[in-house]
């Protein structure tokens, strides 16, 4: 952003002795105002850009621990599970855990068939004399 500088002459005459004396140092410290504002203005600027830094380190930071949490906690769990692991091969004896292979569908949907029994209307009527 630039400042631009305004200069005002005054007209009345001052009482110790003409404007055109009394000008020059007014003129010399406006100068020195907007040389020091011109300064202020660079110096807010580059702070400017500085907390726009920090900010993107901070989302940058808050992203990298986000996703070293994640990596504890898969680690957490892989542990737990390693545990778990070592504890059940402690129980069994030391034999690995043996893999059963899953029922097929046929035996599952014999399982289901002969766990529910056919409702009979005969049977309930000639149970009743």
């Amino acid at each position: 952003m630039t400042l631009s500088r305004i200069t005002t002459r005054s007209t009345r005459p001052n009482v110790k002795g003409s404007s055109q004396e009394v000008q020059p140092g007014l003129e010399q410290k406006l100068d020195q105002m907007l040389a020091t504002l011109a300064e202020a203005n660079r110096k807010a600027e580059i702070a400017h850009k500085a907390i726009l830094g920090l900010k993107d380190e901070i989302v940058e930071v808050r992203r990298d621990n986000a996703r070293l949490e994640g990596l504890l906690a898969s680690k957490a769990r892989s542990g737990r599970r390693e545990d778990f692991d070592e504890k059940a091969q402690q129980e069994s004896g030391g034999q690995p855990p043996r893999e059963v292979p899953a029922p097929s569908r046929l035996q599952m949907q014999g399982e289901r068939q002969s766990q529910t029994k056919p409702f009979r209307v005969g049977a309930a009527v000639d149970g009743r004399h």
